[in-house]
């Protein structure tokens, strides 16, 4: 039975095991456990290698000659599930053959989140490298909130489970429709900063004195 066939029949894919570093990696701030009422948080992972500022904004990180692997889209919510408009979301991958650009912007890009906080996609499904075993692509995103980092990793890909990074909650499930190409959702979650933890000038002034 294909991915598709899985979705379309109601069966859940075994997401299978957080990878040995999952969670655990020095550096990498820990997703608390959610409050009461609260949605959990998206998992942050390692940056990976080459984040770079000033990436262009588009919705297709597709380069030419490139056929669509997957379209990706889904909502940026709050701890609270309120969906978040204006959130940058930041994605970077390899290319096909595991290789990233380290002079320029292929396979980087942004998307904004409309007012119903949703974003989309288009982009390759990239090749593996060493020391990584699974396909995966790296995502940035910010509003109104600490940075987060992570990566997002696609159903239905062979080395998922035996890359030392792999986060089941980091699983994208895909369909697949009748070219070939996977159609996946994906929600993250983040604590945005209220205005109680917001820096004014009263607290400032009382902080650091006359």
């Amino acid at each position: 039975m294909t991915v598709g066939e899985q979705a379309r029949a109601g069966d859940k894919p075994d997401r299978g095991e957080p990878g040995v570093m999952a969670g655990k990696t020095p550096g990498v701030r820990e997703t608390p456990p959610p409050g009461p009422g609260e949605l959990q948080q998206t998992p942050q992972e390692i940056e990976g290698p080459f984040f770079r500022l000033g990436a262009p904004q588009r919705s297709s990180l597709l380069e030419p000659g490139d056929k669509p692997g997957v379209i990706l889209s889904g909502r940026v919510l709050n701890e609270r599930g309120t969906p978040i408009p204006g959130a940058v979301v930041n994605f970077w991958s390899s290319d096909l053959y595991g290789n990233y650009d380290m002079v320029g912007y292929r396979y980087t890009g942004y998307v904004v989140t409309d007012e119903a906080g949703r974003y989309e996609l288009t982009t390759i499904i990239p090749g593996y490298y060493e020391p990584r075993n699974a396909r995966h692509i790296h995502v940035k995103l910010q509003a109104v909130s600490r940075p987060v980092t992570t990566q997002l990793y696609f159903e239905g890909e062979p080395g998922n489970t035996d890359d030392e990074y792999y986060h089941p909650a980091l699983l994208v499930p895909c369909t697949v429709d009748d070219a070939g190409v996977k159609h996946g959702t994906y929600d993250f979650v983040i604590k945005q900063i209220t205005e109680e933890e917001n820096v004014t000038a009263e607290s400032l002034a009382a902080r650091v004195g006359p």
